[in-house]
């Protein structure tokens, strides 16, 4: 998959999209200046591997995540390595993730996904587990 060297976590289009740079480089995602994935936000996985693109088009014109061939996106879950003891928020969208984290709140973890399938709720176990997340309510 690409590397993120051609992105932005800074880019001028960035606070539109209701995140800081500073937010951006914490949780390592970028915008996209340029190319077929214009005016998107970026996200990778903890390994740095590029993850998927998705957020929101500056423009209305395609509200949808958009993820790389061959990626399923019911197999990931953004932030899920930053799980911490305490209450987590699962949100459906990683930008809903990231303003969410903006407004002062952590623990905060996106499905990549509409809907929501056990095999998901399977994967989000275990790190709630391993930090003792006691509830979980959906944001």
């Amino acid at each position: 998959m690409r590397s993120l060297d051609d992105l932005q976590a800074s880019h001028e289009a960035v606070p539109a999209l209701g995140v800081s740079a500073e937010t951006c480089a914490r949780f390592e995602a970028a915008y996209a200046p340029k190319g077929v994935m214009h005016g998107r936000l970026a996200i990778h996985d903890r390994g740095g591997a590029l993850l998927a693109y998705c957020g929101r088009a500056e423009k209305e014109e395609s509200p949808t995540p958009i993820f790389p061939n061959g990626f399923d996106p019911r197999g990931a879950i953004f932030n899920a390595h930053r799980v911490v003891e305490g209450d987590l928020f699962p949100v459906r969208d990683p930008l809903h993730a990231l303003t969410a984290h903006e407004g002062g709140m952590e623990n905060v973890v996106a499905f990549l996904t509409e809907t929501v399938k056990a095999q998901q709720l399977e994967q989000l176990a275990a790190p709630m587990d391993d930090q003792k997340c006691e509830h979980m309510e959906m944001f």
